[in-house]
């Protein structure tokens, strides 16, 4: 059995994705991505690998029937390559034509606009969306998709990876240390996490370790108690996990934020907002983190709030983690895609 897969760049919840797919079913995948990716799924024999920029049009559309696919995947509605061979590949081969979403519904003009469209147009080249969660379901409806055309658990982290990150060292000696990873821009809240972090008064020995690259990164050295890193892979990003006692991600906005499902895999405490995706899925106030706005005084709350915690109650709080992270896994996602052809 044949099935494609179209990609923007080869991200991580894609590969573990398309791994696992190769592990568990019998299927040969061919992926075609936009960007020339220096990350490859795998090199197992049952995954072929081509680069959207070495066809032309009618070349690639070509080699979509030659594949003959029982079914499609395309994450990257923004190519539009891909959204016109996906609208040609369900009326010559009539198969499922699936897309990838983790957009949450905002309400904004574009999003109302695409719905109003969608019969002509989202509709025409997706037979089905597969979400990331809860916000994009609401997404999915909104663009006239009914619940049995809408599949879940389109974007899984490393379960593999992270949920080796153990927890017996911390019960020892828990770690005072919050941990940031992600691009230093505005949208990310930095500047009010580290607002928060200056007008703590008693710390504890805590501190706060910032990973990551972007615009902004040099308004934050030089500040008591922070340690800034550069951009690290996953593997040396489970060593971050390991150092530090609890996860923050101040966001005004993520679509998803995978980062979250990493660390609450690795058993981390997570402090973040709502406005993060993965949020509902991956936190549960009071149980394993706290929930909270983007704004210094709420920040500054929260860390308190984890400070005071003694390392039994830290250490609850990151099995509680660990429990909420196998609520999604690459292998619920696979079964998921599957199961579209079997109805």
């Amino acid at each position: 059995m044949n099935i494609v897969f179209l990609v923007i760049d080869y991200m991580p919840h894609q590969v573990v994705l398309i791994n696992s797919l190769i592990k568990q079913e019998e299927v040969k995948v061919y992926a075609f991505s936009f960007k020339d990716s220096k990350t490859l799924p795998s090199n197992d024999p049952n995954l072929v690998n081509f680069n959207l920029r070495d066809f032309s049009r009618p070349q690639f559309l070509a080699k979509l029937i030659e594949i003959n696919p029982k079914m499609m995947a395309v994450a990257g509605w923004a190519v539009s390559d891909y959204v016109w061979a996906s609208k040609k590949l369900r009326h010559k081969l009539n198969i499922p034509v699936v897309a990838y979403s983790d957009s949450q519904w905002r309400g904004t003009w574009r999003q109302k606009i695409n719905s109003i469209l969608s019969p002509w147009h989202v509709q025409l080249a997706f037979s089905h969306i597969w979400v990331a969660g809860i916000y994009q379901y609401e997404y999915a409806r909104k663009l006239g998709y009914k619940k049995n055309r809408i599949i879940y658990n389109s974007l899984s982290c490393n379960l593999e990876l992270f949920r080796n990150v153990s927890l017996a060292q911390k019960k020892e000696e828990y770690p005072k240390n919050f941990l940031f990873v992600g691009r230093f821009v505005h949208v990310k809240g930095l500047e009010f996490l580290i607002e928060a972090w200056k007008k703590i008064k008693n710390k504890n020995g805590w501190s706060l370790t910032l990973v990551g690259d972007g615009p902004l990164k040099e308004n934050f050295r030089k500040i008591d108690g922070v340690y800034i890193k550069n951009s690290i892979s996953q593997d040396q990003l489970t060593q971050e996990f390991e150092n530090s006692g609890c996860f923050i991600l101040p966001s005004f906005f993520e679509q998803w934020a995978l980062v979250l499902h990493e660390a609450a895999a690795a058993g981390l405490p997570i402090i973040a907002t709502e406005e993060c995706g993965s949020v509902p899925h991956f936190l549960i106030n009071g149980w394993n983190g706290l929930k909270i706005k983007s704004e210094e005084e709420s920040i500054r709350t929260a860390l308190e709030r984890i400070i005071n915690l003694d390392s039994s109650q830290l250490f609850r709080f990151a099995n509680n983690s660990k429990i909420l992270a196998e609520s999604i896994t690459p292998e619920q996602g696979v079964a998921q895609l599957m199961s579209i052809l079997n109805n």
